[in-house]
């Protein structure tokens, strides 16, 4: 299987268009095109960006000895989490990392808890590593029909402007002598992979060191 055949692949499969892809990799959707075609190779700086987005190795893009199965393409596990329906909560986290209070659970994979936060007219949404919860208490009834709330999965943060709050360990003073939260306050995430969040511009955070990503809210 050539290394065009393999990107149509991985993006069909995860439902990605070209458009899209495009704008993850930084590049054109010619470009895009002319892969997948094997009218173009992508340089290795677009290689390694395109292995990220779908979580596999470089090795195996390359090498046209081995196909792409459907089993290659991981997909996001959602929940339904019914066992949430009808209340607001509050999430609180361990050490001196902040918490949420009076949020809807709308989704979790094996790494976050995902919420819905209302705000004044409308919703922000976020996301907790599960990692470091605490406690989740029912906080107060909801009204919200479920189908009325949208369900996301960290791929939603994508390419918006949000806030990352890095763990912070037991005995610092965060906002002190804590200092990493200070350079994630507005941040534009580019892609996940199984093991970090790649932000726009290259800089890498290890997905474990996360407890909590929320969408900046939009100012009228």
């Amino acid at each position: 299987m050539t290394l065009g055949e393999k990107i149509k692949r991985l993006r069909t499969e995860k439902g990605i268009t070209q458009e899209s892809l495009a704008e993850k990799v930084n590049v054109s959707r010619s470009a895009i095109a002319k892969w997948e075609t094997n009218s173009g190779v992508p340089e290795i700086s677009n290689l390694i960006m395109i292995s990220r987005i779908f979580d596999i190795s470089v090795d195996q893009l390359m090498d046209d000895t081995r196909a792409i199965g459907k089993t290659d393409v991981k997909t996001e596990i959602k929940s339904d989490c019914s066992e949430y329906a009808g209340n607001f909560y509050d999430i609180e986290l361990n050490g001196w990392n902040d918490g949420v209070e009076d949020v809807l659970i709308i989704n979790e994979d094996k790494d976050f808890l995902f919420y819905q936060k209302p705000l004044k007219r409308e919703y922000v949404f976020g996301l907790i590593g599960k990692k470091y919860i605490t406690s989740l208490k029912a906080s107060k009834p909801s009204d919200i029909a479920q189908k009325d709330i949208k369900i996301i999965d960290k791929n939603y943060f994508c390419r918006k402007h949000v806030f990352v709050e890095l763990a912070v360990k037991e005995g610092f003073i965060k906002g002190f002598f804590d200092f990493r939260n200070d350079d994630y306050q507005d941040v534009v995430i580019q892609s996940f992979t199984d093991s970090s969040v790649l932000l726009k511009f290259g800089e890498e955070i290890d997905i474990n060191t996360i407890s909590k990503i929320e969408e900046l809210e939009v100012m009228a």
